[in-house]
Parts: C-alpha cells; structure tokens; sequence
C-alpha cells in the first residue's frame, strides 16, 4: 500500500476509536513508521545500489510484524500515566495503532506480512488488491467518503486547530 492509503485508514480508524487529536497526529506517523524504518536501515549501506539492495531485502520483514506494534499498544496501557502523562500515552497509543493499522494493510497486498518477527518465509497475506492498484485507489476513496461522512466536524475542527496553532 502506499503511504496515503496507510494514513488515511489510520487517521480514520483513530477517529473512529476516539483517540484524542495527539493519538490521531500519532497513528497518522505510525501509519508509514514501517516503512521509514526500513529505509532508514537501508540508508545505512554505503552506495545507492547497496541502499535498494538492503531495502529489497529487508523490506515488509521484522518491522512489518504485527507483534511489534501490538506491545506499543498493549505498553502505552501498560505504563503508569505518571511515567508517561496523557500526552504521551495518547501518541504511544496512536503510533502502535498506526503501525499496526500499517501491518494489517500490507496483509491485503500479495507481498503479505511476516508470521514471526525474525524470518521472512512465512508470510499472511490476503492477496485483495496490489499496491497502487485500482483495487488500492478503490480502497483509499471508501475510506477518504466514509471518513468524511463520519467524521467530517471532528476532521474540520482539527483543521482549524492545525490553522491556529492551538494543538494543547
């Protein structure tokens, strides 16, 4: 999936979970981390060739495992809200979320997602649409209607917060 479609479904399902305007900014970040991790660790490699190897590679392996995401979920309750406060309980929360809303949507393409965290042979994957498909763009318009048909005040009034600066 590309990374508008990872965002737009965690932005949505963040909403729909009625996950505070932090844990929403957070799930938004989450939703492409996967990826960024495995460029970054790509971007280790000395030449541009080596950087696409390692990324082939290394692409939808461990960082694409659902337990990882599920722990920074499962951590941000776990955590006493002194250790963390609000803030940053919501946006562990929504960064798990996104990363794990991230797993599941790579699932439904035909590369799939690893079963263990180390190992890139077995693989789940539900092989519905392929990414930048029609299939994939037919998803991420359902998504972006049914957002706005739900969400569409609490979408305005954080576009008016974004405006005025007023996060906190």
């Amino acid at each position: 999936m590309k990374w508008i479609t990872h965002q737009a479904t965690a932005v949505a399902a963040a909403l729909a979970l009625h996950l505070p305007w932090e844990g929403v900014a957070a799930a938004c970040a989450g939703a492409v981390l996967p990826d960024v991790l495995d460029q970054r660790i790509a971007g280790l490699a000395p030449t541009r060739r080596g950087r696409q190897k390692v990324f082939n590679a290394i692409h939808r392996g461990t960082t694409h495992w659902f337990g990882w995401w599920l722990a920074v979920c499962v951590a941000a309750f776990a955590l006493s809200p002194a250790s963390l406060g609000s803030l940053g309980r919501d946006a562990l929360l929504g960064l798990g979320f996104g990363g794990l809303s991230h797993v599941l949507l790579d699932m439904l393409t035909p590369s799939g997602v690893p079963l263990t965290p180390f190992s890139r042979q077995n693989k789940l994957s539900l092989k519905l649409c392929s990414t930048g498909s029609l299939g994939e763009y037919c998803f991420l318009a359902c998504v972006a209607g049914a957002t706005w048909l739900f969400f569409h005040e609490d979408l305005l009034r954080l576009t008016r917060k974004l405006g005025h600066g007023s996060w906190f």
